[in-house]
């Protein structure tokens, strides 16, 4: 029997750099993934959440306002124009029909593509505003005031009269 052991020195060992790569491969991947969620936030919550105790939930008294006086807003374009026209049976106060009426179309993945408007109340009573872009595809639609809000999924550009009811009174 031969019994020949090669001295080679520690740097020629295979076994050694693949024993240090898995701890420098995980540092180098830590500070990607780290570098990653430092560039790309989260988005900011919309609507009207609370903290209650240990459950976070969503207030609804905007939504209910708006189905008990039966709100609805008809949204038309006209041009790069958007065009909204509130009606209900009951009468509304300058609470429910301010000077400024909020219209956000929120992108369902893309935070870059949400418009957010505020559209001025026109001798008609209509609102209207001018859109800085033109939307195509599907967005989430919040007409809202400081007392009541209307929600819906929309589909962009509008090519005819869209009308956004309440949803159903949560009692």
């Amino acid at each position: 029997m031969n019994d020949t052991v090669e001295n080679k020195p520690w740097y020629k060992h295979p076994w050694l750099w693949f024993v240090i790569a898995i701890p420098v491969v995980s540092l180098i991947l830590s500070f990607t993934m780290l570098s990653v969620a430092l560039t790309n936030k989260d988005s900011e919550v919309e609507g009207d959440w609370h903290k209650n105790k240990k459950a976070i939930q969503e207030n609804f008294n905007r939504e209910n306002y708006a189905s008990a006086l039966s709100i609805n807003a008809v949204l038309s374009m006209n041009g790069n124009t958007l065009l909204v026209k509130i009606s209900s049976p009951y009468p509304l106060d300058k609470d429910a029909l301010p000077k400024q009426l909020n219209v956000i179309f929120s992108h369902p993945t893309h935070q870059d593509k949400d418009v957010r408007l505020q559209l001025t109340q026109q001798a008609n009573g209509e609102y209207s505003g001018t859109m800085s872009q033109p939307l195509t595809g599907r967005y989430y639609l919040d007409v809202n005031t400081s007392v009541w809000r209307l929600k819906e999924t929309i589909e962009m550009p509008l090519v005819a009269p869209f009308t956004v009811k309440p949803l159903a009174l949560d009692i």
